[in-house]
């Protein structure tokens, strides 16, 4: 769906120093379709959505993510690198994706439990949902429109990320590091990406102040 009018913004040129934020995703849609909102919002950061083309288990995410790393020339030292995981699929897995990042002082881990669905709920509620089966992201997608009008749209929709932050961080609960279902940590994400955006993201809202969010 193109962007409305409304939410058009002039996409900044990076500066020659600004952060590279890395996003590897899972997902091959929804997830870098959501980033790609942030990207040239600022020019202190660059925003860069990967999706990967060898397949999606998080083994293969780490291959994806050093190949990026090394094409963009990326600092260990500055930029960052996040990993977009669901908890549905790939359980015993992900402990290798953590064990990877421990190897580097900005690589991360954004899971969701069941799904990134969750994230996106919470651009719009704050109460967990009363889903009968709320481990089962099945569940989830079909319930994103009941709450958030049209279903969640990329092209508008993550204006809402501060509230999805404090939302998200609010009902976040965890079992060691594998959030419980319906808890996700993306609000760690949102909070790192934010400061670089803050003051962009203020300006379109002020713009912009009422996007619909409750169906």
């Amino acid at each position: 769906m193109p962007k409305p009018k409304i939410f058009t913004y002039e996409k900044k040129v990076p500066f020659r120093d600004a952060f590279l934020f890395i996003i590897v995703c899972e997902g091959t849609n929804r997830e870098p379709d959501y980033f790609r909102f942030f990207d040239g919002m600022s020019s202190r950061v660059k925003v860069i959505p990967v999706v990967s083309a060898i397949g999606s288990a998080p083994r293969l995410l780490i291959d994806v993510a050093a190949a990026k790393v090394q094409e963009l020339e990326a600092s260990d030292e500055t930029d960052r690198l996040w990993f977009i995981i669901d908890t549905d699929r790939w359980r015993e897995q992900l402990h290798e994706i953590r064990q990877e990042c421990e190897q580097h002082r900005h690589w991360k881990v954004a899971q969701s439990n069941p799904c990134f669905e969750v994230w996106l709920y919470f651009h719009a509620k704050a109460q967990l949902p009363l889903l009968p089966n709320i481990n089962q992201c099945s569940n989830w997608k079909p319930h994103l429109p009941s709450v958030i009008q049209g279903g969640f749209n990329p092209d508008f929709h993550p204006i809402a990320i501060e509230t999805a932050i404090i939302n998200a961080k609010a009902a976040y609960e965890a079992t060691g590091y594998f959030p419980d279902p319906g808890s996700t940590q993306l609000w760690e994400l949102g909070e790192e990406l934010l400061p670089l955006i803050k003051k962009e993201l203020d300006q379109l809202k002020h713009r912009f102040p009422a996007p619909i969010l409750i169906g």
